[in-house]
């Protein structure tokens, strides 16, 4: 056995050893938290579990004693009307979920049933609950032809205490379920009790069907109190019994929860994977490891001629180091300062080809070069690059002379690169850096431009000059703008140039904004065409009252199906709309159409509410409450028959402005709502002041109510913060009935979206009214 092998050896099995004694170490442990954790889960899903049966029966108890009260039951059990009691205790039974409803005597005989007509001498069967219902509502769990019960007796009064009413609600499968999607319950329960003559037997379980009650009463074992650990096919779990509140006339009830632990342990198996990959890395770099060391360092001669062949290639990277301090050492030596004093000089040839001589910054053809280097690189990943421009630059030099405008285009500079980070920073043009950011989506990268915004937006200092530079970035993104260099470059210098042209620091490229683009020049005409020649249509998109279950109002929803491009997406040409000024137009279009569509559907015996949407430029509009006016004269339509919607950055922009003309508006009767609420920048400031009757929820926090608790919990905020303002609040982009149902349970007064219906031309939305198929789901979602 050689040297080498044994070093080897010797390191491989010490790696191995380490490695394997921790791992056991670090399972032991982790292993023995998760339980301590399971058991800490199963005492507060014990008592979450309680509690959501005592829910339970307050609920049953509550809307028993609806029943109970109700006149003409009364007057049933007064005159022995056995019919009107069966029926009543029967459509009661319904709403509550209920498997059998009976009306007992105070002297404990069933006097009504639900299953059927009771004998004269049948009673009640759980006589303790009985006499605790004489004094106030009670409940208890009961064990009944191998199934459970929750049992809630509930007394009548007329004025005197005349009997009790007792409702047997199932607990089934899928009762269980729904406890375990509303709370901390675990996916295993069982409901255990007497049933076909064996002393337990499940009677009902949850969404994980797994036999832990047979397991814990295997070879006579009892149902523990306690969090204990078993065994279930071959698989850890902790088990615990809750043990349920029963009559003494029935046979004890118990819920038995139990907690994997091998689901716990789950997660931990990808470090367990990433450990013995780090095992396998060990033990390769020991066994390379122990040869390096034992192997014998190379001649000197080897490499001198390596480092001849790196200097013929033009590497000069790594100087050759002197093996010894003979003739072959000194040999070495002269190589090593040969290769240095050539790399010196190519490398200052080098930056001065690439790099701006008075910033020290890579110029434009550096910068393209290393994003195109980037890119091949790294292809799919995403990356930003942002053009920074400095207004006031050009002003300066023509003032002041080349020479301020050099210090004052340094001084950038250097702060450009105390806060670039990671990013390739150049100097673009004269008065432009670029600042590329590989790795960076969108929101990462309109974050860092406005880090630089800041920095840039602090004067220039100068003995008694102090310049505002004003700073702007216009942003492009790779890929979704591009992946070529030169293609990024000039798109974000595109972006530039609208930052420049606005009151905005920081803008986005956006291709549909692209003026450069000749689609988009020819679109331009065509909507102005379109507006001429009454090509577009006003399409409705239904409001559902979540209180009365009606649809009582829509939205009118601009569209345009172009001859030649067909259906035009209303941001792409609404937008084209902001910037060609021809919004004012398009509003006052819709405004018309949508009040001559409320005219025709009050002649037809269908009021409703028409939303309309309006942009910021018709809010500085002096004129536009004037028109709206003589629209509705026109068409002889109360204002209250119109809603007019406007976002919250709108009223931003000019907010003394709009604020005025919203108050006008508001002042004739007609309706005001805010848009998109709560993605935009909202100031209570402004929102106090403002006339308006409705809010409107943003999609982007209704679409994910279902997965998002956080988002449950913004729209429940947002619904009583109106309420408490006094407006009424609607929630956009309602998609499924989980959500519906969620908004009708927090007070939402309405709902839109493709749930209820799409945006649908006038004769498509009076179908929809006619079929009444919402009415009837609106008013099952409400009961």
């Amino acid at each position: 056995m050689g040297f080498r092998f044994r070093l080897a050896s010797f390191l491989v099995a010490a790696l191995v050893t380490v490695q394997v004694l921790t791992a056991i170490l670090v399972y032991s442990v982790t292993r023995h938290e998760l339980i301590d954790a399971g058991k800490r889960q199963l005492g507060i899903a014990a008592s979450a579990f309680d509690r959501q049966l005592d829910e339970i029966s307050d609920r049953v108890a509550a809307s028993v004693q609806v029943l109970s009260l109700d006149f003409a039951l009364r007057s049933a059990i007064a005159q022995r009307d056995q019919a009107t009691l069966q029926s009543a205790l029967r459509n009661h039974g319904q709403r509550v979920g209920a498997a059998r409803m009976q009306l007992v005597g105070t002297d404990g005989r069933i006097e009504a049933d639900t299953l059927g007509t009771p004998s004269p001498t049948a009673m009640f069967a759980y006589p303790d609950l009985l006499e605790r219902a004489f004094e106030k509502p009670s409940a208890a769990v009961v064990a009944w032809h191998g199934r459970a019960y929750w049992v809630v007796a509930v007394p009548v009064f007329a004025p005197d205490l005349v009997g009790v009413i007792a409702a047997m609600i199932p607990v089934d499968d899928a009762l269980l379920m729904r406890l375990q999607a509303e709370s901390v319950l675990p996916k295993t329960i069982e409901l255990i009790g007497p049933a076909a003559g064996r002393q337990w037997a499940v009677l009902a379980s949850g969404s994980n069907h797994v036999s832990v009650t047979e397991h814990l009463l295997k070879g006579g074992g009892k149902l523990p109190r306690k969090a204990a650990l078993l065994v279930v096919d071959g698989r850890e779990y902790l088990a615990q019994t809750v043990w349920l509140q029963r009559s003494s006339a029935s046979p004890p009830v118990a819920a038995v929860l139990a907690y994997s632990v091998d689901e716990a342990l789950q997660p931990f198996r990808s470090v367990a994977t990433a450990w013995a990959a780090l095992l396998s890395v060990g033990l390769i770099a020991g066994v390379l490891g122990a040869f390096w060391i034992a192997r014998r360092v190379s001649r000197p001669v080897e490499q001198l001629a390596a480092s001849a062949r790196r200097i013929e290639s033009g590497d000069y990277s790594q100087s050759p180091t002197p093996a010894s301090h003979d003739e072959i050492g000194a040999l070495a030596s002269a190589f090593g300062s040969m290769a240095g004093a050539i790399q010196e000089r190519e490398a200052r040839i080098l930056f001065q080809a690439g790099h701006d001589q008075v910033t020290g910054l890579p110029n434009r053809i550096a910068a393209e070069a290393a994003i195109r280097q980037e890119r091949a690189q790294h292809p799919q990943k995403p990356a930003a690059l942002l053009m920074i421009g400095l207004r006031r630059v050009p002003e300066i030099i023509k003032t002041m002379g080349h020479d301020v405008g050099d210090r004052l285009m340094h001084d950038a500079g250097v702060r450009l690169q105390r806060i670039a980070g990671e990013g390739s920073l150049a100097r673009a043009t004269d008065t432009e850096f670029s600042v590329f950011l590989p790795g960076q989506e969108k929101a990462e990268a309109v974050a860092s431009a406005f880090r630089i915004v800041d920095a840039l937006s602090v004067p220039y200092q100068e003995a008694d000059l102090s310049l505002d530079i004003s700073p702007a970035i216009g942003i492009a993104l790779a890929p979704e703008h591009g992946d070529a260099a030169n293609v990024l470059l000039r798109r974000a210098g595109v972006a530039l140039i609208t930052a420049l042209d606005s009151e905005e620091p920081v803008v986005v490229y956006d291709p549909k904004t692209d003026p450069h683009r000749p689609e988009r020049l020819s679109l331009m005409s065509e909507l102005r065409e379109a507006l001429d020649r009454d090509q577009l249509q006003l399409h409705y998109q239904p409001k559902l009252n979540l209180a009365t279950g009606l649809i009582d109002g829509a939205e009118g929803l601009v569209r345009w199906h172009h001859e030649r491009l067909g259906n035009v997406p209303p941001d792409s040409f609404i937008a084209l709309a902001e910037e060609t000024g021809n919004i004012r137009r398009l509003t006052r279009w819709a405004i018309a159409t949508g009040i001559s569509q409320a005219q025709r559907w009050n002649a037809e015996q269908h009021p409703m509410r028409i939303s309309i949407n309006v942009s910021a430029r018709d809010l500085d509009d002096v004129d536009l409450p004037r028109r709206i006016s003589e629209l509705l004269s026109i068409h002889r339509v109360a204002p209250q028959h119109i809603l007019l919607e406007v976002t919250e950055s709108a009223v931003m922009d000019q907010p003394d402005t709009a604020i005025g003309i919203l108050r006008q508006l508001a002042d004739q009767g007609i309706d005001l709502a805010i848009d998109d609420f709560g993605v935009g920048q909202s100031s209570f400031a402004y929102l106090r002041q403002l006339p308006v009757c409705e809010l409107k929820i943003d999609k982007v926090f209704i679409q994910r109510i279902a997965d998002a608790p956080a988002d449950r919990t913004i729209v429940r905020s947002i619904v009583e913060l109106g309420h408490h303002l006094g407006y009424r609040v609607t929630a956009e982009g309602v998609d499924n009935m989980e959500t519906l149902e969620y908004l009708v349970d927090i007070g939402c007064d309405y709902a839109q979206g493709f749930l209820i219906a799409k945006a649908l031309p006038p004769d498509a939305f009076e179908r929809v009214l006619a079929n009444q198929d919402w009415v009837k789901v609106g008013r099952r979602v409400i009961a």
